[in-house]
């Protein structure tokens, strides 16, 4: 097997991946953090399934292993110093929550105000991937907001979605024999 790229080398190539924002909230045994997560993504519709990363050195990483439930909040374009706040790595759990609009629900999860879309899960699995923890949850609610736009990470910066892009159309592909593949 060949050794891997240096992970300076990877990163800078991963910056150019945009990727989702959301905040992932729970309550674990002490307290109830939350995290800024760029590794969001849908897993499977039948049954709803949704996954993201976890590093192992994070102080999430202790609440994610010993909660059932989490809420999965879709940032506005407007809340972006939440996705600064919950990425800040030294807060406490109660200076993560400090003048941010939340409530909690009746298992102890902390609930963000004000975003474009929530998910609610339950743990559905887990498995160690290098120095994170693969999470996938199952989806048992939404909120679903107006829509307000979505928060992505680019080029080590956040940015809102845009416009949609117009789609040129390529002409058929023209063959001259089954033969030339």
């Amino acid at each position: 097997m060949p050794d891997p790229v240096e992970g300076s080398v990877f990163r800078t190539v991963m910056r150019r991946v945009p990727s989702p924002v959301v905040v992932i909230t729970a309550k674990g045994e002490d307290d109830a953090r939350g995290i800024t997560i760029g590794s969001f993504t849908s897993v499977a519709l039948d049954p709803p399934l949704v996954s993201f990363n976890v590093g192992t050195q994070s102080r999430m990483y202790d609440v994610m292993e010993t909660c059932s439930r989490f809420a999965v909040h879709v940032l506005s374009e407007e809340q972006v110093h939440l996705a600064k706040r919950f990425a800040v790595p030294g807060l406490t759990a109660r200076e993560q929550f400090e003048g941010v609009p939340h409530s909690h629900d009746e298992y102890g999860t902390p609930i963000l105000e004000g975003v474009t879309a929530r998910m609610h899960c339950t743990r559905h699995d887990s498995m160690p991937a290098g120095d994170h923890v693969l999470y996938v949850g199952l989806v048992v609610d939404v909120d679903d907001r107006p829509d307000r736009g979505a928060v992505l990470y680019y080029h080590s910066g956040y940015r809102g979605v845009g416009s949609e892009l117009p789609s040129t159309e390529l002409s058929p592909v023209n063959r001259v024999s089954s033969d030339s593949s």
